[in-house]
């Protein structure tokens, strides 16, 4: 099977997370790759023919403009498998994506079955993201951890009032990334950096006594429920997590492999636990490393060949 891996314009993590998926699809099938911002419209047509492409893989699809979305119709494009990544965040765009891809799958749950619900062009399938075993793993001695607790990601309103209730009650060292403004840090946290890459975050995981997960909010259509990649990441580096509780979280980890918080009083009384207990963190570190085995985008990869492998058998 020969593949297009169909780079976007996004940048960020997405530049991380497409050279993994690469990486575990060139395991499975002859993958080419182009940046959509130079490969395009009859550009891309050519190259599809000419490499005798089979199916054009890449993330949300967003992108997309109109003329090649005709193409697609017309059938002059070879099929598109999307993996919608930002969901439910984008459900109006990623709706129009349904209406020319061929396969469609969506890290929410919630995303998912309201797509399934409403009647859309084709069907989604729930399937999460991995994580890139060469940035997140554990580490290779136990020092003393430079951190008693780190959070990365964007600072929404839940995440700020959480880390300031655990500024209040708490006397810690704490690392922090993401576009945080100061006034909205904790005051004694040590804001690391705006955004930094897969392997420092990794290498940041290790070096925290607890790691703090929270997710994003649904919108007002739908609910989100399903866990976000941060979950596996932090898993794979054997570093004790405490995650806001998200329903999903249950269809990979038990109450035992992750410790969970619902409201700023369960946070307190959860992180007062795991820091005053090495045993207690060393287990859950344990126990959620166990799991992600084959969370890897390598297994997030053989199992999106293994479908569009299938689409026509």
């Amino acid at each position: 099977m020969n593949l297009l891996f169909l780079t976007s314009p996004f940048g960020g993590v997405y530049p991380f997370f497409e050279n993994a998926l690469k990486k575990g699809l060139t395991v499975f099938a002859t993958v080419y790759s182009q940046s959509y911002t130079a490969c395009n419209g009859q550009t891309l047509v050519r190259f599809c023919r000419q490499n005798q492409v089979d199916w054009i893989v890449t993330f949300n699809g967003y992108f997309f403009s109109a003329k090649d979305k005709d193409l697609f119709h017309a059938n002059q494009l070879p099929p598109l498998a999307v993996w919608l990544t930002e969901e439910p965040y984008y459900t109006s765009s990623s709706l129009d994506v349904l209406t020319f891809a061929t396969v469609a799958w969506s890290v929410e749950s919630a995303s998912a079955a309201f797509y399934n619900n409403h009647s859309t062009p084709i069907s989604v399938t729930y399937v999460p993201l991995g994580y890139d075993d060469q940035s997140f793993y554990p580490a290779k001695n136990n020092g003393v951890p430079h951190y008693d607790l780190t959070f990365v990601g964007y600072p929404y309103e839940s995440r700020m009032t959480w880390l300031k209730q655990i500024d209040q009650h708490f006397s810690l060292k704490v690392a922090v990334v993401g576009p945080w403004q100061k006034d909205d840090l904790p005051s004694k946290a040590d804001h690391i950096a705006t955004w930094l890459s897969p392997e420092k975050v990794g290498r940041l995981y290790r070096q925290s006594r607890v790691v703090l997960n929270s997710y994003r909010t649904g919108n007002k259509d739908i609910e989100a429920r399903s866990i976000n990649n941060r979950t596996f990441e932090i898993a794979a580096t054997a570093t004790c997590q405490l995650s806001e509780y998200r329903s999903g979280i249950r269809d990979f980890f038990s109450p035992t492999d992750i410790a969970t918080f619902t409201n700023s009083e369960n946070l307190r009384t959860q992180l007062q636990k795991l820091l005053e207990n090495d045993d207690i963190r060393t287990q859950y570190a344990l126990s959620s490393y166990q799991k992600v085995a084959e969370h890897t985008f390598y297994h997030r990869a053989q199992q999106l060949y293994k479908e569009l492998h299938s689409y026509y058998s």
